[in-house]
């Protein structure tokens, strides 16, 4: 087997050839996935205005994604491939997969640098290549960022190690190039010059080395948070308790590394409540005795390694456990995952062995399988949605969407529980509520479709839609004048969202029902005057002037002394004369 390996890498085309084609082979069905509901719908299709016209650029480093996030190069990405493909999902799972070969080969290349061998250097390469864990950031779409970071990394700390093993200032450039890259993809790239520093006391450089590097970064993050700060508002919290987030933390980070060891329990939408950290507990244990009993080679790089891991997974752990959802993304893992297969490098495995060769075949023939089958999960929304409902039931989300899907198919009764489940969640989104109305109004549900959307407009006093979907609702179900209050509300505030027509239809099917209700009561109650005073009036609103003075006499011919009828019934005479 090593001596197969000799001759392999002999030849570095074929080398590459493998590290492309292994991956490639096993995701190519990927290529051919629809979007996900979670994120791409509104990224793409949502933003297709502004990803069809190059002069946009500018408004990603000026403003946040999803009000939230300072990702330019990221948006950027993804406006090249809808200017290719348009909503063809086909080139954004394309995009990704070619990331992720770029990222193998990088990382391959990265551990040759640092003196691991070839052989170790090309089977973790392919490990990572197909490691489970790496499939939410290649099948996800949106997991693409996390691709895009790895790479700007890689490519940062091999210019670096070029630098300072050449000394040559075009290297330290394309260093300083790529660490502005990584910054303007993810917010983790900030630790970044505390492993870079580490990459200096590995190759032994002069303090001078420290000090202009050191500078060049401090300028670096100035200028990029400065970027940052005046497009996005928000910045890490501590949480409502401190305790409780550290406590949530630790956590957090067991689970990554369990899953970065054993990919196990994995999940579209990991949270701490859906997921175990016993995993976390049982990697580190099978870590820490792998150290106290074969040690490790060089211990240096395998701390470098750790901080690789550790410095980009800080951030995103400490997000997930200071937020509402405390969701712990899998796409997180993509960069520290290259930072523990580092440090697994250095366990003093005899690495030469035939032992060591069919293990790590089998692991990433394991892996392989996991990865091949798990994938389905992207295939569409229905099975992303189905997914997530399994491995993410206290997320109100994949509720909500599945009850989405099942009001496109016109499955309304199916529905309500779905929408029900994510409001007893998350029971201040108006928009649960909304469609939830609109559920009960197919059913026929008068009373429950009219409580939804009050309950909608309670919750969000100024969107316009709300209101129209209740006028709606309430001209459906006979509710006319109702249905005048809120047409009155979106004449006042929200003309343009009035459908043509509207105005006019609820006008003359109000005017039919009052007039219907006034014509019974004066069949059952002929000789009541008041009744035809106010048909009358009804008759004068659409403009029918004989037919209202009619009334008004048969009004005075029943209470002839009753001056006010007599008043009105006058002036109408003279203004029709």
């Amino acid at each position: 087997m090593n001596n197969q390996f000799s001759s392999l890498f002999q030849n570095k085309t074929r080398v590459y050839a493998i590290l492309v084609l292994i991956p490639f082979c096993l995701y190519f069905k990927s290529l051919f996935f629809d979007f996900s509901p979670m994120d791409d719908q509104w990224m793409i299709m949502k933003n297709s205005d502004i990803l069809s016209d190059w002069k946009n650029i500018k408004t990603f480093f000026t403003k946040p994604l999803s009000g939230l996030y300072y990702r330019p190069l990221f948006s950027l990405s993804i406006m090249l491939d809808f200017h290719i493909g348009k909503a063809s999902p086909f080139i954004y799972h394309f995009s990704n997969l070619i990331y992720h070969l770029i990222s193998v080969v990088l990382f391959f290349k990265l551990l040759l640098h640092l003196k691991v061998t070839e052989q170790t250097s090309f089977l973790l390469a392919l490990i990572f290549s197909v490691h489970p864990a790496v499939l939410h950031a290649v099948a996800w779409i949106p997991g693409r960022n996390d691709i895009l970071l790895a790479i700007f990394v890689l490519s940062s700390s091999l210019y670096l190690i070029k630098f300072l093993t050449g000394h040559k200032k075009i290297h330290l450039i394309f260093h300083f190039l790529f660490f502005i890259c990584a910054l303007l993809t993810k917010e983790n790239a900030i630790v970044l010059p505390a492993v870079f520093l580490l990459f200096i006391y590995y190759f032994k450089q002069p303090k001078k080395a420290y000090v202009l590097c050191f500078i060049v970064w401090l300028i670096t993050l100035a200028g990029w948070y400065l970027l940052r700060s005046l497009a996005v508002k928000s910045s890490l919290s501590l949480g409502a308790d401190v305790l409780i987030s550290l406590k949530n933390f630790i956590m957090g980070l067991l689970l990554y590394i369990g899953k970065s060891i054993m990919p196990i329990q994995q999940s579209v939408f990991p949270t701490l409540k859906n997921s175990s950290i016993l995993y976390g507990i049982i990697a580190l244990a099978i870590i820490s005795l792998a150290v106290f009993k074969i040690g490790l080679k060089n211990k240096a790089l395998a701390v470098l390694g750790l901080a690789i891991f550790f410095s980009s997974i800080l951030i995103p752990v400490w997000y997930g456990a200071t937020g509402g959802s405390g969701e712990h993304y899998e796409q997180r893992i993509y960069l520290p995952l290259i930072g523990i297969l580092l440090f697994i490098s250095q366990l003093n495995f005899n690495q030469n062995s035939p032992l060591f060769t069919y293990s790590a075949c089998l692991i990433m023939l394991v892996f392989s399988l996991k990865t091949f089958f798990r994938m389905n999960v992207y295939k569409s929304e229905i099975s992303f949605i189905d997914a997530g409902l399994k491995e993410a039931p206290d997320f109100y989300f994949f509720q909500a969407v599945k009850g989405d899907k099942l009001l496109e198919q016109q499955n309304y009764v199916a529905s309500i529980p779905y929408y029900d489940a994510a409001i007893k969640m998350q029971p201040r989104r108006h928009q649960l509520y909304s469609s939830r109305g609109y559920a009960y109004v197919e059913l026929g549900k008068k009373t429950e479709s009219i409580a939804d959307f009050t309950k909608a407009i309670e919750i969000e006093k100024n969107i316009p839609d709300l209101y129209l979907n209740r006028c709606l609702t309430y001209k459906k179900f006979g509710g006319y004048e109702e249905a005048t209050k809120d047409l009155a509300y979106l004449k006042k505030n929200s003309p343009q969202t009035i459908p043509e027509g509207l105005e006019k239809d609820l006008f003359d099917q109000l005017y039919n029902s009052l007039q219907e209700k006034i014509n019974n009561q004066i069949v059952s109650y002929p000789n009541n005057a008041l009744l035809y005073v106010r048909r009358a009036k009804l008759l004068l609103s659409v403009n029918k002037p004989s037919e209202a003075l009619q009334d008004l006499k048969h009004a005075c011919e029943i209470e002839p002394n009753n001056s006010v009828y007599k008043t009105y019934y006058e002036q109408l005479s003279s203004r029709m004369n």
